[in-house]
């Protein structure tokens, strides 16, 4: 049965209003058009004429240039021959030679190796999107596939290597239990290769296994003191009273030599990475003196110089030995950088190592803040009152400790130490290796 429908006046007012638009854009379209193609056609004959004057105009100056242009000028232009300053893309060209330079990947193969790796890299990278495992897979089976002997490289550390790329940080893998360095099985994983160890030959589980990441120490400074040169270069009022460079031992140090002193802190603590495998991570940073506060703290102006990754506390001789390294080839020969085309002579030195009682323990290797000896600056043993080891005040050995009998200490503990016993001499268990750069 036909239903009889009612609209509101609103919604017949709307339709109203769409139509009348409709039929004014179809009047609109229709005039705009004839318009434009009566114009384009009565306008089409000035122009041409116009066109055609122009052109003569600039034909016949061209003519009189030429004419008026002397005959030496005319057979030099024609004698001219290009040389290396007409090159445009002599950056291609210099590219394309280092290319061709190294030596083919194989002999026959009409391809350098360095072009057949980025070949390799410029398709697997941008086109394929590859990650780095894959990649590696590949490059192994190209390898097979390839005559022998070949110079493909398959690892990603030759790759960089081929190409003058560092990476600025390398990865080791140590036994939990005797700190060497893993081997690698065929199937990846790690296995201890101490004949002395519990662990010898066996498949190391992830909690057998620490990891240590060491960073390039050098790349960091340059790019910290680079976005920070006008805060180092010029000599603002920016510190506090009571910061470190208004220290009588900092101004000794830096008042000694002529040249930009760049002064690193160091700071470490430990933080648990998964709760259920009971990991734990140590990161070493860094801090420049010469960086007024807060800009110090800021995380883009810290220096990670390395990270320890296991169940077990790190070892400080085998955690920072490769960071120490770096930072006392920096103390003795300096570096240099060049920032915004000006060359900058830097000497690298060291004000402190900052840590709270049990990360300082385990770095200095003394003994923890609850046992005897516990205090670094004097002699005092401590006494045991039954349930721990106390200091009393009117007890306590006020002899302060020197720098050699601390290190003599520290020499006699390591001859008295043995695999099954660790010794301790007066609250020192060993030589750290901290004491290279302090």
């Amino acid at each position: 049965m036909y239903k009889k429908c009612f609209y509101s006046r609103r919604v017949i007012y709307r339709r109203k209003r769409r139509l009348q638009k409709i039929d004014y854009d179809r009047n609109y379209s229709t005039s705009s058009s004839a318009s434009s193609s009566s114009s384009s056609s009565s306008s089409d004959s000035g122009h041409e004429t116009y066109d055609v004057n122009q052109y003569g105009q600039n034909a016949q100056s061209i003519a009189s240039d030429i004419m008026t242009a002397s005959n030496k000028e005319i057979s030099a232009y024609e004698n001219y021959h290009d040389d290396e300053y007409d090159n445009i893309n002599i950056l291609n060209d210099l590219q394309e030679n280092a290319l061709q330079q190294s030596p083919p990947l194989y002999d026959g193969c009409r391809f350098s190796t360095i072009k057949t790796v980025k070949m390799l890299m410029d398709f697997l990278i941008s086109r394929v999107s590859l990650d780095k495992s894959n990649i590696i897979n590949l490059m192994k089976l190209i390898k097979m596939i390839l005559p022998v002997p070949n110079a493909l490289p398959i690892s990603w550390k030759s790759i960089m290597k081929l190409f003058g790329k560092v990476n600025l940080s390398s990865v080791t893998f140590k036994c939990s239990k005797c700190l060497n360095e893993c081997g690698k099985t065929a199937f990846n994983t790690k296995n201890c290769t101490n004949d002395r160890c519990a662990l010898y030959k066996r498949t190391l589980k992830t909690n057998e296994i620490v990891e240590i990441v060491n960073l390039d120490v050098r790349t960091q400074l340059k790019s910290i003191i680079t976005r920070n040169i006008n805060l180092i270069k010029q000599n603002y009022n920016l510190f506090p009273p009571s910061d470190i460079t208004s220290a009588s031992f900092y101004k000794s140090t830096t008042s000694n030599t002529n040249s930009n002193t760049i002064t690193i802190v160091l700071h470490t603590d430990g933080a648990p990475l998964v709760r259920s495998a009971k990991l734990c991570i140590w990161p070493c940073f860094g801090s420049i003196v010469e960086l007024p506060p807060p800009v110090r703290e800021y995380q883009t102006n810290i220096i990670l110089l390395a990270l320890w990754s296991s169940k077990t506390k790190p070892d400080v001789n085998v955690f920072l030995k490769q960071t120490i390294d770096d930072i006392e080839y920096l103390i003795t020969n300096g570096t240099t950088f060049y920032i915004n085309n000006v060359e900058y002579n830097f000497v690298v030195r060291t004000q402190f190592f900052l840590a709270d009682l049990p990360a300082k323990a385990l770095f200095l290797k003394t003994t923890s803040f609850n046992g005897y000896y516990a205090c670094n600056y004097c002699m005092t043993k401590g006494f045991w009152n039954g349930t721990s080891v106390i200091y009393p005040y009117n007890k306590n050995d006020l002899q302060l400790r020197t720098h050699r009998e601390f290190i003599a200490a520290a020499k006699e503990a390591e001859e008295k130490t043995t695999e099954k016993r660790l010794a301790n001499v007066q609250g020192v268990k060993g030589l750290s290796y901290l004491l290279r750069i302090f």
